[in-house]
């Protein structure tokens, strides 16, 4: 039976949220059957700069870099583990972003939007009335992010359906196709790819983040790079989904899944 044998999308204690230490991360990956990951711990920026009261400083990420290195030392030749960060919303802060990834070599990284400029949609209130600003702003956010800044794939492009759903509101952004449209497109014309996040099935929304209908999108515009993420923040979470994700994978037209080394992907089949 076919699985999805890497988990691209990873928090350790090195992110404010993680609960486990990246050995610990690595030695339930081996465990529930992975060959491969992609650490992607949290860089959050700011409107006004990046925070300094919480870990997003180049020296951080240097730390959790060779805590990696160790770990593939520790488990050379049983998995193969990827230097990842998940930036989020770097067009608040592109100078900063641009000092990053001059500073630090990454394997993968992961652009998302979790704050429309310091608003944080996982603590906002979803009222019917303030839903469309929100999906609106949400969507210029993600087209800037498309647009200009430096990453490989997207990260759970509607994340506010999670976030909504927590609170029984539903937001699909296929509503504002408009919007949503030149976003795939802009990735595709950039050579950068869709994350395939299953948080959302382990949550109130129930679904992959993007939806199976979004995804059907992006491949029909001629979208080809996806990446698999469990989104997990403990050991419990590390793959969780992956059956469900495969299937919507397949319905939606894949045949392959990305991996990265280096910044530069590689394709491997949903059969291997």
């Amino acid at each position: 039976m076919a699985k999805i044998h890497a988990d691209y999308h990873l928090h350790t204690l090195f992110s404010p949220d993680g609960k486990n230490s990246p050995e610990e991360m690595c030695r339930a990956a081996l465990e529930k059957g992975l060959t491969e990951i992609a650490v992607t711990d949290h860089y959050e920026f700011y409107q006004a700069g990046v925070f300094r009261d919480k870990p997003f400083t180049i020296e951080h990420m240097r730390a959790q870099q060779r805590e990696l290195e160790r770990c593939r030392e520790l488990f050379a030749g049983k998995l193969t583990i990827r230097r990842g960060v998940e930036i989020g919303q770097p067009q608040c802060n592109p100078e900063a972003a641009r000092e990053l990834m001059e500073a630090v070599p990454f394997d993968y990284v992961i652009g998302s939007v979790h704050k429309l400029s310091d608003l944080d949609l996982g603590l906002t209130q979803y009222t019917e009335e303030n839903i469309p600003g929100l999906a609106g702003r949400n969507l210029s956010m993600l087209y800037e992010l498309a647009d200009r800044e430096d990453f490989d794939c997207m990260g759970h492009i509607d994340i506010i359906k999670r976030y909504a759903a927590r609170q029984g509101m539903r937001v699909d952004l296929l509503d504002w196709r408009e919007q949503l449209e030149p976003i795939l497109r802009r990735l595709i014309e950039r050579g950068k790819g869709l994350e395939v996040n299953t948080s959302g099935l382990r949550q109130a929304a129930r679904e992959t983040l993007p939806s199976l209908a979004v995804l059907k999108l992006y491949r029909s515009l001629g979208g080809e790079i996806l990446t698999a993420g469990s989104d997990a923040h403990c050991t419990a979470d590390i793959s969780a989904g992956f059956d469900e994700a495969l299937a919507v994978i397949r319905e939606a037209g894949f045949r392959y899944l990305a991996r990265y080394e280096d910044r530069k992907p590689h394709f491997v089949p949903l059969d291997g």
